[in-house]
């Protein structure tokens, strides 16, 4: 689960939505402090708002720990946005047990 993870942050820091599709429950969850989204495709539109919204983003997992029932992994981030800003962040994502991201929980602070 923290491969899934550590791909997610990547191609997430590369606003790949094509490459980050295989890695989603089609019941995907998305919730942070602004943003709340139900089911792969609003997830997905969502995210594409984050990206139009920046002009980068970098997602640095600094800890990563999983656990393996329920499956999930929670990591705590360092995000930096359009090169300036930082934000410290704690992701809950929670996994499929195929693999796949079922629910992602953003936490500021």
């Amino acid at each position: 689960m923290k491969e899934v993870a550590e791909k997610y942050f990547k191609l997430f820091s590369a606003k790949d939505l094509d490459a980050l599709d295989p890695l989603f429950d089609g019941r995907a969850t998305l919730r942070d402090w602004e943003i709340q989204a139900e089911g792969k495709s609003n997830v997905f539109v969502a995210m594409k708002e984050i990206f139009d919204s920046v002009e980068s983003i970098k997602v640095n997992p600094i800890n990563m720990v999983s656990t393996v029932s329920p499956p999930q992994v929670i990591a705590e981030l360092d995000i930096i946005v359009n090169n300036t800003e930082k934000l410290a962040v704690v992701d809950i994502i929670d996994f499929t047990d195929e693999g796949k991201i079922l629910g992602i929980r953003a936490f500021k602070g």
